[in-house]
């Protein structure tokens, strides 16, 4: 062969796409980077903890978990708040199929791993998303990694609901798209993905990928006008089959949504991306403190400790916005910018201005949530650089160098402009030396990025090609590992068992609750300890909201997303007024045990607390305002009166009586009460109202009062009677009933052999 031949034969290998990195390898990277990552909690020596999985996903994992096994599906938690929906809150994964792994698991190890599982899967759909839309394995990859490793699907390994959403987010993006332009089989199976998303209960990531949905579902009209009528129907029926499938998590928690403090106007600047947090993309820890174990947090926002998506990404994110011409790349970047604008709150304009317009915006709690649009894009629009570099060299064209010496000169310009910044007006508590050093790494980094990056596509042989290929991948997830400080700090998983917290005699569900101090509860909210074991250790103790669940202990306070309003606001009361003007209310709200004063794990027993269920107290008919004021007051004596709506007054002849609460026994989902009244008489039931509560008198229904502004309370006729309190949650039976027809419809069309569907 002469050289003449070899040189045409090694360009045409140059020019064809190299598929080295397929699905299975690309899995197998991905696993060995999260195991490197993480291999002490992959193999049980170590568990998560910090913040939100210990406080929040572990114990309401845990309840779960105990209501499994005794044979329960958990709608009501009667440990928290004076009782409030469980499986209607939107993060308590009860409906989810792969919490199964966490049930019959040892849930120690089983969640932690529940979480990287799901890193995993949102690295993996992204890939093939990347390589749908860009028909680049280069680009998938480097898509993949980007979106496993970033700073903010790192911290969502805290809340396992989050981690699950993001997990099916792309696979949701990439099989409801295929849905509607295919039809048929493709349809069904997209729906059944895009449902399993909304059964992790993780709202605001389910809303954003509507959003992205929608906005390429337009986009696909555009492009294809002529079809325009087929894919509206199409993509209209997968939204109803979405819907149906999904109803039995859907109606329960619009019917507390409906019921709870959450509305339109909840959404505030709370937690917005500081206005130079833009910053953050290119010198991660840039403006921000040092908090707990070593944590880096912006300032006046701590719902994510970082959404460091890779220097290198952004770079190469860049690029496609300003050379690929496609309307999906512009779609991408408009993306990317809105969210980081939407993030910053009211600073950034964009959110304020659209608020009053979409009033679902105002659902969003925090701003800063909005930069998960962001996140998702740049890894997309990284792909699409790489795919355009590999179609011009299909086309015979070299990759261009000068436009990417642009793309690293400026992005080196920034890194320097934003060191300059942190130095010239530096916050009270930056820390100088390590945003230094970190924005000088980040530059390292970048430069050897994209080294590897030309060379990968400059060089002819195919084996050092995909050498540079990996040292391309591998430094990105360099990069991306190595952004800040671990942001998931573990301890032994001994830490979790239950029992840990002893208190004589023992609270328990129709028996007593315990009351955690306001001085105890910013103690612990913002002070910690060096040690991430004894903090943990200290919030069980304390019994920290949600700790008591490991322990299956009552009490007056939870940490929850959705709240009965009236039950919240009799809590909030011992954050607003002074103890002792409330020391009547709790009595009335059976508290037995209180946080010692100055103290945080010592516990003072309280002999005079009245029994989870009372009788024969005189009503007096207040409305709201005039309830709650007296509640407060000094002279209120719950043994003796209880407080009635207005509207109660012409229905209940019940007068102050010597009844009497002959026995009484609660669990989670019902209530006997075993009572004899020598006259009509109202029973009161420290429990939270709410409305799937229902009550029987001897057998017959009876209505439930709202008493006391947010607990219970019926009336009973004289004589002798057994009660039943019954949890009858109606918008559960009818949500599982249209979401069990739903899935029998669809078992069939999902089980039948390709052969019977003609893609269009």
């Amino acid at each position: 062969m002469n050289n003449s031949s070899r040189e045409a034969l090694l360009n045409e290998a140059a020019a064809k796409p190299d598929l080295w990195f397929t699905p299975g390898r690309f899995a197998f990277l991905l696993a060995g980077c999260i195991f490197a990552a993480c291999p002490e909690v992959v193999l049980g020596v170590r568990a998560f903890f910090f913040r939100d999985f210990g406080l929040f996903g572990y114990p309401m994992a845990f309840h779960h978990r105990e209501s499994f096994w005794q044979g329960e599906i958990p709608l009501w938690n009667p440990l928290n708040d004076f009782g409030m929906p469980f499986l209607a809150q939107w993060n308590t994964l009860v409906l989810y199929p792969g919490s199964l792994f966490y049930l019959l698991l040892p849930p120690a190890w089983s969640l932690s791993v529940f979480c990287l599982a799901h890193q995993l899967w949102a690295g993996l759909g992204m890939y093939w998303l990347a390589w749908r839309w860009t028909g680049s394995r280069l680009g998938a990859t480097v898509a993949g990694m980007a979106f496993a490793f970033n700073g903010l699907t790192l911290n969502c390994l805290m809340w396992p609901n989050n981690i699950a959403a993001l997990g099916w987010m792309p696979w949701t993006v990439l099989c409801v798209e295929r849905g509607w332009k295919t039809g048929g089989k493709p349809l069904f199976l997209g729906s059944v993905v895009a449902a399993v998303q909304v059964l992790t209960g993780a709202p605001e990531i389910i809303l954003f990928t509507w959003v992205i949905l929608t906005l390429v579902f337009i986009t696909n009209l555009f492009d294809n006008r002529a079809g325009a009528r087929g894919l509206v129907l199409t993509a209209g029926s997968l939204v109803v089959i979405v819907a149906t499938l999904s109803s039995i998590q859907l109606l329960p928690f619009l019917d507390l949504l409906v019921h709870s403090e959450r509305n339109s106007e909840s959404g505030t600047s709370f937690w917005s991306m500081p206005t130079t947090g833009w910053a953050n993309f290119l010198v991660p820890p840039v403006h921000c403190a040092r908090a707990m174990l070593g944590v880096f947090f912006q300032h006046k926002q701590l719902w994510t400790s970082s959404y460091y998506a890779g220097v290198a990404t952004l770079a190469v994110a860049i690029f496609a916005v300003a050379r690929v011409r496609a309307p999906r790349v512009r779609l991408l970047g408009a993306l990317a910018i809105a969210g980081v604008a939407l993030a910053m709150g009211d600073d950034g304009y964009l959110y304020k201005w659209l608020r009053p317009i979409v009033p679902i915006l105002g659902f969003v709690r925090f701003p800063v949530k909005f930069v998960v649009l962001t996140i998702f894009s740049l890894p997309l629009l990284a792909a699409h650089t790489f795919g355009w570099w590999e179609e011009r060299g299909r086309e015979g064209a070299a990759i261009n160098k000068p436009d990417v010496a642009a793309v690293w000169l400026t992005v080196l310009a920034l890194i320097g402009f934003v060191l300059w910044l942190a130095h010239r007006y530096p916050f009270p508590s930056d820390d100088w030396a390590e945003t230094w050093k970190n924005g000088v790494v980040r530059a390292a980094l970048l430069s050897i990025f994209l080294s590897f990056t030309i060379a990968s596509f400059q060089n002819r042989s195919v084996v050092w090609r995909r050498f540079m290929q990996a040292a391309t991948v591998l430094t990105l997830g360099v990069d991306l590992i190595t952004h800040v400080p671990r942001q998931n700090p573990t301890i032994q998983p001994a830490a979790f068992e239950p029992g840990l917290v002893r208190l004589s005699p023992k609270p328990g569900i129709g028996v007593s609750r315990v009351r955690v101090t306001p001085h105890a509860f910013f103690k612990l909210e913002y002070h910690s300890v060096a040690s991430g074991l004894n903090n943990y250790l200290g919030a069980r103790l304390a019994l920290s909201p949600n700790c008591n669940l490991l322990d299956g202990i009552p009490t007056v306070d939870g940490f929850f997303s959705l709240y009965l309003p009236e039950a919240r606001e009799v809590a909030s009361l011992y954050f607003r007024r002074p103890t002792d003007d409330l020391e009547s209310l709790t009595d009335f709200l059976n508290v037995s045990h209180v946080t010692a004063p100055g103290k945080l794990f010592d516990w003072d027993f309280r002999s005079n607390f009245l029994p989870f269920v009372t009788a024969g107290q005189q009503p007096l008919f207040l409305d709201k305002t005039q309830t709650l004021k007296s509640l407060c007051a000094t002279n209120f004596a719950p043994n003796r009166i209880v407080y009635l709506p207005v509207d109660a007054e012409e229905v209940v002849r019940a007068v102050a009586s010597a009844a009497q609460v002959r026995a009484s026994h609660f669990s989670a989902h019902h209530g006997e009460i075993d009572l004899i009244a020598p006259h009509d008489s109202v029973v009161v039931v420290s429990q939270a109202y709410y409305h799937a509560w229902r009550a029987y008198v001897d057998g017959r229904p009876a209505r439930i009062w709202r008493a006391n502004y947010a607990f219970q309370a019926l009336e009973l006729p004289a004589g002798t009677h057994q009660v039943k309190l019954v949890y009858e949650d109606n918008s559960f039976r009818v949500g599982a009933l249209i979401s069990c027809l739903s899935l029998a419809a669809l078992i069939p069309v999902l089980a039948a052999p390709p052969k019977h569907f003609v893609d269009k």
